[in-house]
């Protein structure tokens, strides 16, 4: 019989969920904590990872948030590189290869996983060929970038991006992959993308759309990868091909799985057992679903932000306090060597595929007065649905993170374009222009509703 340690609360999963669940546990009750991982570290930045890849960051270290000492003091335990094998609702353990781990209140944050095309499974055990996720991952990428002199970024999502732009910004060729012709399509539409395409292009990425890699060649290493019409040469080769909820453990012990693929919370962020909402088990993170604000319909949002604030409402459950998830939006920003791309709401893609009819504005601008230095183009659009903002896309070297916030919290109070056609905004030369380019986005939804000149 396996030795088993009895817990008030056990977390699977050290990611940004699982951590500040079990602080946020630990500081407003005096409950027994320990979190299970399968990672080699815990509550590390994985968003840093491809800046330290880029050297814009200059250690690992620095991505480290909390370091083990922390999680001493806080009378946290935590096991890492430990994989559990089995939750069993029933008697309330986790079993684990050489024990079991009893708990009194069960939290699922084990994120996600990779989504490798199966004709490239094969190639992740050959040398050279990568996934980027944990910590270690960024490890292994660096050691091998530094001999590196062509590197393949298969898939443009927002971490294949800032990867490919950071590489090329150190000096390294690098090709990025992309089997649609429109890269980030979940986050921005086929014209913003194209802005963000002559950018990695001008600062030397080999930008290669529509193409599914078919095979990884080479000896003893990876060489290089095969498309149908040429065979592009790679020292490293970064499978970057989006990330899925990582809930097989959770799914065996007969917990609800979603239509979207990601465990079913309900607002107090309990899971569904046997259709009924569980009291002593919860989840969150990338590996559950959550309400989205503007469609209403449940939805896949992978952001820390997001993370954070669902590890509060599951530790406020746990210790009493009833506290419940809002639905979600979901606001982000990436950096592309010097370029930001903002994104929030609706795009014109998911209006499509949800059916919601929209009016889009659009607009070219600059980031500040011209005749102060450094002053460079941004690109604003706006959709509405009816009269109300329900989604932005901004790109430009600064003021996309302010805009984007800003332009989260409208949609929250379901703004009208109206009431952006009177907003006010503040003007200095170094930072911004007299008219924001904001107002002329508005402006253009706002002639093509009524019709006008």
């Amino acid at each position: 019989m396996k030795d088993i340690t009895k817990y008030d609360v056990v977390i699977l999963g050290g990611g940004a969920t699982g951590m500040s669940t079990a602080t946020h546990v630990r500081r407003c009750r005096d409950l027994s904590v320990i979190v299970i991982s399968k990672d080699s570290h815990v509550s590390y930045s994985e968003c840093g990872i491809p800046f330290k890849l880029s050297g814009k960051v200059h250690d690992f270290d620095s991505l480290i948030v909390r370091t083990p000492d922390f999680f001493d003091k806080m009378r946290i335990d935590i096991l890492l590189e430990t994989e559990a094998k089995e939750i069993d609702l029933n008697e309330k353990k986790i079993k684990l290869e050489d024990r079991d781990i009893g708990f009194d209140k069960l939290v699922i944050a084990t994120g996600g996983t990779h989504h490798i095309p199966s004709h490239l499974q094969a190639f992740l055990e050959m040398d050279g060929v990568f996934t980027l996720q944990t910590l270690s991952d960024g490890m292994k990428i660096e050691s091998a970038l530094l001999s590196a002199e062509n590197v393949v970024i298969i898939g443009a999502g927002a971490i294949g991006v800032e990867t490919a732009a950071g590489t090329a910004k150190r000096g390294i060729r690098t090709t990025l992959i992309n089997r649609s012709s429109s890269i980030l399509s979940r986050l921005i539409d086929t014209d913003m993308s194209e802005i963000v395409k002559g950018y990695l292009t001008s600062i030397g990425v080999d930008l290669i759309t529509g193409e599914v890699p078919e095979s990884i060649e080479g000896k003893s290493k990876a060489e290089y990868v095969v498309l149908s019409k040429e065979n592009v040469p790679a020292d490293v080769v970064i499978i970057s091909t989006g990330i899925v909820p990582d809930i097989e453990i959770a799914k065996k012990a007969g917990i609800s799985i979603g239509e979207k693929g990601g465990l079913v919370v309900n607002d107090n962020l309990q899971v569904r057992i046997d259709d009924q909402f569980s009291t002593d088990v919860f989840a969150g993170g990338d590996c559950c679903e959550v309400t989205e604000l503007v469609t209403g319909k449940k939805s896949m949002i992978q952001l820390a932000p997001v993370a954070r604030r669902m590890a509060t409402v599951i530790a406020d459950n746990i210790c009493g306090k009833g506290t419940v998830l809002e639905s979600v939006l979901g606001p982000s920003v990436y950096v592309a060597g010097d370029l930001l791309i903002g994104s929030v709401g609706l795009t014109s893609r998911k209006a499509e595929t949800e059916n919601i009819g929209i009016v889009t504005g659009y607009s070219k601008g600059v980031t500040h007065a011209t005749f102060y230095p450094g002053s460079s183009d941004i690109h604003i659009k706006l959709l509405f649905r009816e009269q109300y903002l329900v989604g932005a896309q901004v790109i430009a070297k600064d003021g996309v993170k302010e805009r984007i916030d800003s332009l989260a919290f409208m949609i929250k109070k379901k703004t009208t374009v109206d009431e952006m056609l009177t907003m006010e905004t503040c003007y200095a030369p170094p930072v911004a222009t007299v008219v924001d380019p904001l107002f002329y986005a508005v402006k253009d939804a706002y002639r093509k509703m009524r019709n006008v000149k």
